[in-house]
């Protein structure tokens, strides 16, 4: 029996995809195991004089969705596609907006003028992909996509997994979900400040890729494959999926400061800065590589002795699972600033946003014997949770309906409300959204609020005609 998984995500940032991919390969891995498992009881039992009686372990269909990109309309798509510009040519708008986000009103302002926007389109990619659980990694999926499971009648199990660290936006807890996954004591507070269940919360960690728990060669060996000089300290240079958080000044910096280390920059999907460190590569004082978006992460951070990065979460919790110290070069205003007091605090590395500190840190990380990197290692492996991706998808999975039991969309509950969505349903919609508001104290008297108007009047008009067709 297949059961069918489904994550939703948005594609701001690499975050959240990396997040979705490292559970769906835990999961992957699951299956595999239990698969083997079965086999090795079967194959033992079918040897003795009785007969295998255990229904096979289930196969997992896993779909991973951005749903902005694939189910929104004008202008919520284009909205959400300014979040790589707005962290990388202007964060402290983006750290703004999310302070003055950061609350109820806010977030449910929002959600009124959203969900038009897409609610349509999360019921038909319900529907299309018959879905046995909804994970969401994005907070700003999470309201309306359990306003849709409502629409839809359906008992689908809906969970969260929360991807920040110690900033958690109020948008993450929407009420109405079955699990709520958090990667710190932090969050679980102020999951509990808000006076949600706390049977539905599970501390359980930052999902990280498998790849990341797996043995590799030792450090000499993946220098020499990586082509770096032998015996010349490594320092890696990461600035997220867009490339953000001071990373050309950080290679400025160690390249004049003439330090004795070498460097594996990795610029992600930022192909701008990508062109522009691989012209000047060769007018740096100290030898570097230059890479993209790379899909071998572990092999450098276990080949590097110091790791410099932004404060993403998902890098922080990948370092700390190589035994990586950590310099952070920059933050992401708002989102990361709770990231910065999560590594400080837990004493697994150090902030350090001007040249000068930049460049003291590496001295005393790479300095022989080195106490301060002693320390660091020594934190990181007690806060650290590499096997989360693990945990968390066997949290996922005990959501889904036991071995042999008909999935929510093969019930005749189900079958009936199916036959009923092409009239009754889609009706119900279209009346839901002409009853929803806007929020008059946000937008009255604003040209935003008439070209809204006009955009749903728009969608209306077409539907209508397209019923008459």
């Amino acid at each position: 029996m297949q059961r069918t998984i489904l994550f939703l995500i948005a594609d701001t940032g690499a975050g959240h995809r990396s997040a979705a991919n490292a559970i769906s390969n835990a999961i992957r891995l699951i299956q595999q195991r239990e698969q083997e498992q079965w086999r090795a009881c079967q194959g033992a039992r079918e040897d003795g004089t009785e007969k295998a009686s255990e229904p096979p372990p289930p196969t997992y269909r896993i779909e991973i969705v951005d749903v902005f990109e694939g189910y929104s309309r004008f202008p919520l798509r284009e909205v959400v596609k300014l979040y790589g510009p707005t962290i990388r040519y202007t964060p402290r708008l983006f750290g703004e907006f999310f302070h003055s986000s950061n609350r109820e009103e806010t977030v449910m302002a929002l959600n009124t003028i959203a969900s038009p926007l897409i609610f349509n389109g999360l019921l038909r990619l319900f529907t299309t992909v018959q879905p046995d659980i909804i994970v969401s990694i994005h907070p700003i999926i999470n309201f309306v996509t359990i306003r849709v499971i409502r629409e839809l009648g359906l008992r689908i199990p809906f969970v969260t997994v929360v991807t920040d660290l110690v900033s958690v936006h109020y948008a993450w807890f929407a009420p109405g979900a079955d699990a709520y996954i958090v990667p710190t004591e932090h969050a679980k507070k102020l999951y509990l400040k808000r006076g949600l269940d706390p049977e539905r919360v599970h501390l359980l960690g930052m999902p990280i890729d498998p790849k990341f728990t797996r043995p590799v060669a030792s450090k000499e060996e993946l220098q020499r494959k990586l082509g770096l000089k032998p015996g010349l300290p490594v320092v890696l240079l990461v600035g997220g999926g867009d490339g953000a958080g001071g990373l050309p000044a950080a290679v400025r910096t160690i390249s004049q400061a003439h330090l004795a280390v070498q460097l594996l920059v990795v610029t992600g999907r930022n192909r701008n800065l990508y062109a522009l460190l691989q012209r000047t590569r060769s007018k740096l004082h100290v030898p570097a590589r230059i890479f993209g978006f790379v899909q071998n992460m572990p092999e450098l951070m276990h080949a590097s002795d110091v790791i410099v990065t932004k404060a993403g979460p998902g890098t922080i919790c990948e370092a700390l699972a190589c035994d990586l110290p950590l310099i952070l070069s920059g933050y992401v205003p708002g989102q990361e600033e709770g990231n910065v007091e999560y590594v400080t605090e837990n004493g697994v590395g150090v902030l350090a946003l001007h040249p000068g500190e930049l460049i003291s840190a590496l001295r005393r990380l790479l300095k022989p014997g080195s106490l301060v990197r002693q320390r660091q290692l020594e934190n990181a492996r007690r806060i650290k949770r590499p096997e989360a991706s693990f945990d968390i998808a066997r949290c996922i999975l005990s959501f889904l309906p036991p071995p042999g039991e008909p999935g929510v969309w093969q019930s005749p509950h189900s079958l009936h409300r199916q036959q009923m969505m092409s009239g009754r349903l889609r009706s119900a919609i279209r009346m839901h959204r002409l009853r929803t508001p806007l929020p008059r104290t946000l937008f009255s008297k604003s040209p935003l609020s008439s070209r809204l108007a006009r955009l749903r009047a728009r969608e209306l008009t077409s539907e209508k005609e397209e019923e008459l067709q």
